[in-house]
This record gives structure tokens, sequence and C-alpha cells, in this order.
């Protein structure tokens, strides 16, 4: 049985790829394509639980923006203005297109449609929940840990959001459009 030298793979182990090749090498790029696809949607899964979790306790979620976000006075009347058009308090207001922008990048995410747009807006969106919502540089003692944990939590997914920025929609090994290769 001869080896090759991608994946160790035997020929006779190999694969049919989408095109019908059968080379080896063909047969374990297949094999990563199933693995990306299959961590995308795990990682997607992690904004769809985020987003349905805030829809669900709305109430929990409003109170806890209202606790951590204080609006500049400049943005109170926009505020007001919010309230009157959707009967609804700034914070709930917040809580819902937080769940809602979650529960969309996730699902976008997972069936592989506008990644970088939608890898950008969340690296945005996590920036900013951060800096709001994990301030452990105004804390100390145990909360002070906690929201530096969630903070590098956040720096991960930040990492991995900028991996589907450089790859765009292509999974690994999946040559550019009008590449020569």
């Amino acid at each position: 049985m001869l080896y090759s030298w991608s994946y160790g793979l035997a020929e006779s182990d190999s694969i049919a790829n989408l095109d019908g090749s059968t080379h080896p090498a063909h047969g374990g790029l297949f094999r990563m394509r199933i693995v990306f696809v299959i961590g995308r949607i795990l990682f997607a899964l992690f904004f769809v639980f985020a987003g349905v979790q805030k829809l669900m306790d709305i109430a929990g979620t409003s109170v806890l923006i209202a606790t951590k976000i204080a609006l500049p006075s400049d943005l109170a009347v926009s505020s007001g203005y919010i309230e009157a058009l959707f009967g609804m308090s700034t914070a709930q207001f917040l809580a819902i297109m937080a769940g809602a922008t979650e529960l969309a990048a996730g699902i976008l995410i997972a069936f592989n449609v506008a990644i970088r747009v939608v890898a950008i807006f969340l690296i945005l969106f996590i920036l900013a929940g951060t800096y709001y919502m994990h301030d452990f540089w105004n804390m100390a003692g145990e909360a002070r840990l906690t929201n530096l944990a969630h903070a590098m939590i956040n720096l991960c997914i930040i990492g991995a959001l900028m991996v589907f920025i450089a790859l765009g929609s292509l999974p690994p090994g999946e040559p550019a459009e009008g590449s020569v290769g």
C-alpha cells in the first residue's frame, strides 16, 4: 500500500472530490471542507444561541443594558423618539436589536451568506459590547476577573471572525474565482 504525502492516506483510501477526482490529496481537501463547514456551523450556533437567549429574556437583557449603558445627553432626544415610536424603553429596544443581530448573524454564517460583511459587522458589535458590558478596567476583585475573562473570550471570537474575513465564503483550499491553479 502506497501512502500519500497528504494526510497519511493510502491511495486506495482516497475519497472522490466534488469534481469526481480521486487523488488522495483531493480526498484530504474534501475532508477539510467538511471540517470547515461543521466548524462554521458550530461557530454560528454561538451567535444563534446568544441571540435567542436575549430574545427569550428581553426584560433581563434590558435591565442589564440599562445598568451598563448611559446614553449621552445628545442621544437622549433620540431615545425619547424610540420610546414613543415603539412603545418600549430604549433598553428594551436595544435588547431586541442585540438579540436579533446575533440571531441573524449566526444564521447568515451557518448558511455561508455574506460572510465578510457579517464578520466585519460582528467585530464592531463585539467591540462595542465588550467596551460597554465588560469594562473590567473600571472594576476590582472578582468582578474584574470575570469581566476580563469575558473580554478575552470576545477577543478570541474576533480572531475567528478575522479568519472568516480572510477566507470569505471559500473553504480552505478552494481557489478564488478567476485564479490560476
